[in-house]
């Protein structure tokens, strides 16, 4: 699935001006995958670190944050890694938050070595070490627009008219964009959902692919420990979907909560971006 975002990270990789990178954004809008797919291909060698499943090389990051020590380390495991030649990414970053401490040495002292990170949930992992501001690039992935769900489903003339001025559009064409605009609304962006739909033409599969999605994002409330009560996030998460379009009052929130709790909790959602926020 064609992405946007491609552009933006094969532009960093060449950038004279280029910092460790940090992919943000909710668990399954691609980070991975645009890392897999896209930037590991202009590389000759590729290292990738899953630092949810290799808890054993936390201690590495532990005590000295040394590029040249952690190398050597990783180099025991993943082979040769080479500035200019390999493309080192540490996936699930959130899971080490003193690895994120580390890229500020990655990019003092080996700037030719191109590191690119990416997690979930981070703002849970920056209550607990101090975030390297300056010394980092972000790139913010969100789940697919609606030109990117139509160029998914092969719809590339639909996708095009979106583009245009409404009064350039005859009526007919305008009624079956918003036909899909419906069904958009209906699967949503993220590219699994997107993909079984595509795959199967079944929306019931689709919402089935939304409920294991949404069950891993509330059970990584409690798995990252954040400085809120998971009960909270959890019942604030539940009852703002519920609230789409409503004035939001925080109270009705979370009966179980005060409504300053739930301020924060649903602050914090936003900028985990799970939430979206129209003020």
């Amino acid at each position: 699935m064609k992405r946007i975002v491609e552009k933006q990270i094969i532009t960093w990789k060449d950038s004279p001006r280029r910092k460790p990178l940090i992919i943000r954004g909710a668990r399954q809008v691609g980070k991975t995958w645009l890392v897999d797919n896209v930037l590991a291909k202009q590389f000759e060698d590729y290292v990738k670190i899953d630092l949810e499943k290799r808890r054993d090389l936390h201690p590495l990051f532990a005590d000295n944050l040394d590029p040249g020590a952690i190398l050597r380390h990783l180099e025991l495991t993943a082979g040769r890694i080479t500035p200019g030649r390999t493309l080192v990414f540490f996936d699930e970053i959130q899971a080490c938050p003193r690895a994120i401490m580390a890229l500020r040495y990655f990019f003092e002292e080996m700037p030719e070595l191109h590191v690119v990170a990416a997690g979930s949930l981070l703002e849970f992992a920056f209550g607990e070490i101090s975030v390297p501001v300056g010394r980092v690039q972000y790139l913010y992935m969100h789940p697919m627009t609606f030109y990117e769900y139509l160029l998914a489903l092969g719809k590339e003339t639909v996708a095009e008219y979106t583009r245009q001025a409404p009064e350039t559009v005859a009526e007919s064409i305008q009624q079956a964009v918003l036909t899909e605009l419906r069904q958009y609304f209906f699967i949503g962006g993220m590219p699994e959902c997107v993909k079984t739909f595509r795959d199967s033409g079944s929306m019931l599969a689709s919402f089935q692919v939304q409920s294991d999605i949404l069950d891993s994002y509330r059970d990584d409330f409690a798995k990252y420990l954040p400085r809120i009560d998971p009960l909270c996030l959890d019942a604030v998460f539940l009852n703002a979907a519920k609230s789409v379009g409503e004035q939001l009052k925080y109270t009705r929130l979370n009966a179980g909560h005060s409504g300053q709790m739930n301020r924060r909790a649903f602050d914090l959602l936003v900028k985990a971006k799970l939430l979206h926020k129209n003020p």
